[in-house]
């Protein structure tokens, strides 16, 4: 029930953005009756695509099946192209591929949606300040991920750093080699006594 919901609320808006894009429905026209389902979990969307190239929600087996990476999907919103970063692909890789193409060409255009309610100036300020935020947001949790590994690491050593890692890795090679030339001259000492 989830899962269609998504899908009409999908088709609704990529139709939007296609009403403003005649060349997307163009290149979408010649895979009428295709349909795609993009996951993301917990998330699934399933769009078809209409004779006039338009999206439509579906329901069944699709022609192909795009995994999203679903981290991404807050980003798409000012920034499509981040959601298809990091995608696996399951079916008709032509239609998948001219579908990428035509969602990565689509630009959302938030200031003028937002424009009709607030105006011009007013919709241009809200939009940069929400990407302005964003930024911020993802700054912020760069600078906790590296601060928190730097504890874990250093003030309270739960984990190893890269470098302790590696002395590790190259002491245990070296002993293994010792251990090797060890049983060789055993082998070699027993070898020459009678």
């Amino acid at each position: 029930m989830l899962d269609q919901i998504a899908s009409s609320a999908a088709a609704a808006v990529l139709n939007h953005m296609l009403a403003r894009e005649p060349w997307a429905r163009e290149r979408l026209a010649p895979f009428a009756g295709r349909s795609a389902r993009l996951q993301a979990p917990p998330l699934s969307v399933q769009l078809g695509i209409a004779a006039d190239g338009s999206f439509t929600a579906e329901a069944g087996s699709p022609t192909v099946t795009i995994g999203v990476d679903a981290a991404a999907l807050p980003r798409a919103l000012l920034e499509p192209k981040a959601a298809l970063r990091n995608v696996r692909l399951d079916g008709d890789a032509e239609f998948a591929q001219t579908l990428s193409g035509v969602l990565q060409r689509l630009r959302p255009e938030p200031e003028e949606e937002l424009a009709r309610f607030v105006g011009d100036a007013a919709a241009v300020r809200i939009v940069a300040l929400l990407r302005s935020a964003l930024a911020g947001a993802r700054e912020a949790g760069g600078r906790l991920a590296t601060q928190t590994a730097d504890y874990l690491v250093a003030e309270n050593p739960m984990l190893v750093s890269r470098q302790q890692m590696a002395a590790f890795a190259a002491d245990v090679a070296r002993l293994r080699d010792d251990v090797e030339r060890l049983a060789k001259r055993i082998d070699l000492q027993a070898g020459r006594t009678p």
